[in-house]
């Protein structure tokens, strides 16, 4: 089997919808990129996301093929320590009904470049890494918060507590990261959710 057959098969397995980069398929890196573009062609199977990115198109419809999602595609790139912030962390965890004209990603560091339909924020406190995507979003939220929320604190507190009972957030690293920065009344508001 030549590297084209090659990677033409290992992207005909991937689940449709889904990201990969040219180091996730197997092969040598100049023969897996040179068939990765040419399968990105307007017909092709994958679509070029940006450089180093690809995404499997679903099936065409009668509506048209879909495209990838940005907040999907830019926590692809953003790697640890990235979640929601501003207006979209408060419509993610259900305090407001605001959307943003694009979705608002907190990275560590340096944001990524290259990726449409999104907006990078960047944030210098490295033990954001961490926490998952969920527990950075809240943190950007109790951060903000009340900017973008449309809920008082008694609600606020409900809702973000519900994540933490369910599971979904782990409140005491969420303190602990937050405890390292540098944002007026956010220890305060982690220690009120503590408390309930």
């Amino acid at each position: 089997m030549n590297a084209q057959n090659g990677v033409a098969s290992w992207v005909s397995a991937r689940p449709s919808g889904s990201f990969f980069t040219p180091r996730d398929v197997p092969g040598s890196v100049r023969a897996v990129e040179s068939s990765l573009s040419r399968l990105a062609g307007s017909t092709g199977p994958i679509q070029r996301v940006r450089q180093g990115l690809y995404w499997k198109k679903p099936s065409a419809t009668r509506f048209g093929t879909a495209r990838p999602d940005p907040t999907d595609a830019a926590f692809t790139v953003a790697g640890p320590g990235a979640g929601l912030a501003g207006a979209s962390a408060a419509n993610a965890l259900g305090l407001s009904t605001q959307v943003s004209r694009q979705p608002i990603i907190a990275v560590v560091g340096r944001p990524p470049k290259g990726l449409q339909g999104v907006k990078f924020t960047s944030r210098s406190n490295p033990q954001r890494i961490m926490l998952n995507n969920i527990e950075v979003t809240v943190l950007e939220a109790l951060r903000d918060f009340p900017d973008h929320s449309e809920m008082d604190w008694p609600a606020a507190r409900a809702r973000i507590r519900q994540l933490v009972d369910d599971g979904r957030v782990d409140l005491q690293k969420v303190a602990a990261v937050g405890a390292t920065e540098r944002r007026p009344g956010l220890v305060d508001r982690i220690a009120d959710l503590a408390s309930v």
